[in-house]
């Protein structure tokens, strides 16, 4: 189903992607203070849309779902100290997906995997 995209989705589309990953709560706080005529029920309404058509999608990261748009085939590492999310690249861990066999698995197409640490940021601060 082709669906007419509203300014209201892609406002809660857009407010996501220059988030880069958000919590609900983060995200519609977000949406209300930029965009103060947008209720509630509208923004989890099109968040559910933005996630039916795979535009948009739910992680849990660290005990609580974060939402993120989209994009290539990536990892996450939070940092324990200032709670950032970093997008990382099979690549950068040197991980090719076609190369994973499990037992019983023909085939892996998706993972979830988090790191977690603490940044370099938060390592050398002071």
């Amino acid at each position: 189903m082709i669906r007419r995209n509203t300014n209201q989705r892609q406002i809660v589309y857009d407010s996501l992607k220059e988030l880069g990953h958000a919590s609900s709560e983060y995200l519609i706080n977000y949406i209300q203070k930029n965009y103060s005529n947008i209720s509630l029920a509208t923004i989890y309404r099109n968040l559910g849309i933005l996630i039916d058509d795979h535009m948009v999608k739910k992680v849990k990261l660290d005990g609580v779902d974060v939402y993120e748009t989209i994009k290539s085939k990536h990892f996450h590492y939070v940092c324990r100290d200032c709670q950032e999310i970093t997008d990382i690249t099979p690549v950068e861990v040197n991980i090719n997906f076609g190369d994973i066999h499990t037992i019983n698995m023909d085939r892996v197409d998706e993972c979830e995997v988090v790191f977690y640490g603490v940044c370099h940021k938060c390592q050398h601060k002071n």
